[in-house]
């Protein structure tokens, strides 16, 4: 996928914009330049007539399309010179846009699907500014309304449809020009509720989805290197190519219900507020999402529980990795984090029905970060690159652990330390780099929660005791407590667990 070929998507919306809000220039040269700019993205563009109305030229019935995927028809598209340097450009209030879903492909019973979409924009207010070398357009609108209608070849007597009503909408849209090196995009919705329903007679299948968001947001920052728009991805970022790009929501609910051959199911849940960034920049690559306050319901006849609830208090991932060869290393991070995850007691009366051991909410955090020398491109195929050799794709050069934190059913463990690897030593630890760091250990509650697991018959007693003798050789076990304390250290080209030399 080239980097021109990700924006095929939002083509449609972006050529109502970016391609005519030039500064400075009559209406019909933003005319043109919205026509060229919207070719230049692979949409046609037709119309029956332009005409002058004083300081305004009205463009009548035009169509955007992209081949047979997808088509807007506009009745009237108005650019206005506001005489001060910037231009208005005016929409329809309402006007529709239709979409073909393709068949699925390689599936014979498979047929593609219509779908049209009503879009209402009352109020909306678009300004261009700017240069030729830097186009800002600006929206406001107190409304946008979405209807879609759905119908399927295939089961021709399905129904769906799915209305969506944003309030609150503020677009910032800059671009420099049709050939331009950069992008930047800020969106934000107030509010949105999204409705939707359907109903299959053939397969006896209906259902109902409600959905409330509050304060949506989108953001988008892309610098491109002059004449690599055509380019992959990853040749891209081994010229420079730097982006960042968010999306977040605050306080989230929604239900759906359904109903199949007569039996009913609802599912509810609920979100305090979730985000998620990406980035890419000087050769590396970034990932981090952050969820808070998930709560989730099930009721279904086919699950064992009347009461299947789940509630999460955080969720969080962040992964900053290089990905293209140097020969200097280079930092890396990874983060996992899963914190206060519950369940409600009716499902914990199907896993642990006697109560053995405790059903507090459950935690695993692992935090990393290090250096790593890479011998390969990361954006090639991985799989060929450490088919032969694990090793190839490059070094281990440092690993430091801040934090681990494991809690579940009343035991809990925590860990710190830090490792750095000698990648000239591959003898001594078996084709694994010498390590030379060491890390603490704590646990808490493992005997109680072993005992509980001999005693459900998911742990073979023999199996438990010889995990217990294992421990004892790396672990010092309190003789009062339910407590283990252990420091396993590489020092020296030798392995240490408390202090005793086991290698």
């Amino acid at each position: 996928m080239t980097l021109r070929s990700l924006a095929g998507t939002t083509a449609l919306v972006l050529s109502l914009t970016s391609t005519g809000l030039l500064a400075d220039v009559t209406p019909e040269d933003v005319w043109q330049a919205w026509q060229t700019a919207s070719v230049a993205m692979g949409t046609t563009v037709t119309s029956d007539s332009a005409a002058r109305d004083g300081d305004a030229l009205v463009v009548s019935n035009v169509t955007l399309g992209k081949g047979t995927e997808a088509s807007v028809t506009l009745e009237t598209l108005t650019f206005t010179d506001n005489g001060d340097g910037t231009v208005t450009v005016t929409l329809p209030e309402s006007f529709p846009f239709n979409m073909t879903i393709p068949a699925t492909e390689g599936d014979a019973t498979s047929k593609p699907s219509a779908v049209t979409v009503n879009v209402t924009l009352p109020g909306a207010t678009i300004t261009a500014s700017g240069t030729l070398e830097a186009v800002i357009y600006d929206t406001n609108a107190p409304n946008l309304g979405l209807t879609f209608a759905i119908t399927d070849e295939a089961n021709p007597t399905a129904t769906n449809t799915v209305e969506a009503k944003l309030s609150g909408i503020q677009v910032h849209y800059n671009v420099g020009s049709a050939e331009a090196d950069s992008f930047q995009e800020e969106v934000s919705v107030k509010s949105a509720v999204i409705t939707a329903k359907g109903a299959d007679p053939v397969n006896q299948v209906d259902y109902t989805l409600t959905a409330n968001l509050a304060d949506v947001y989108s953001a988008a920052n892309i610098s491109v290197p002059k004449g690599s728009t055509e380019d992959t991805f990853e040749v891209a970022l081994a010229k420079g190519l730097t982006m960042t790009s968010q999306f977040g929501m605050g306080a989230t609910t929604f239900e759906l219900s359904s109903t199949q051959s007569g039996a009913a199911s609802k599912i509810t849940g609920s979100l305090k507020d979730a985000m998620v960034d990406v980035g890419a920049d000087a050769g590396k690559v970034s990932y981090y999402n952050n969820i808070n306050g998930v709560a989730l319901t099930v009721a279904s006849p086919d699950l064992p529980v009347a009461n299947a609830a789940v509630n999460l208090g955080q969720s969080e991932i962040h992964l900053v990795f290089p990905v293209l060869k140097s020969d200097k290393p280079a930092d890396f991070a990874f983060l996992f984090n899963m914190t206060d995850l519950s369940f409600a007691e009716d499902i914990w009366a199907v896993i642990d029905p006697g109560k053995l051991f405790k059903h507090d909410a459950a935690t695993v955090v692992v935090d990393t970060y290090g250096q790593v020398t890479l011998a390969q491109d990361l954006t090639a195929d991985a799989a060929a690159i450490t088919a032969v050799d694990p090793n190839a794709a490059g070094q281990l050069n440092a690993l430091e652990v801040p934090n681990i934190h494991l809690k579940a059913g009343g035991a809990e463990l925590t860990a710190q330390g830090g490792f750095t690897f000698d990648n000239s030593d591959m003898t001594t630890f078996a084709g694994v780099p010498a390590p030379t760091g060491k890390m603490d250990i704590k646990a808490t509650g493992v005997n109680a929660l072993v005992d509980a697991l001999v005693t459900m018959g998911i742990l073979g007693k023999d199996e438990a005791d010889q995990g217990r003798m294992m421990l004892a050789m790396f672990a010092n076990v309190s003789p009062t407590a339910d407590e283990i304390t252990s420091t396993v250290e590489f020092k020296d080209k030798h392995f240490f667990a408390n202090g005793q030399q086991l290698q």
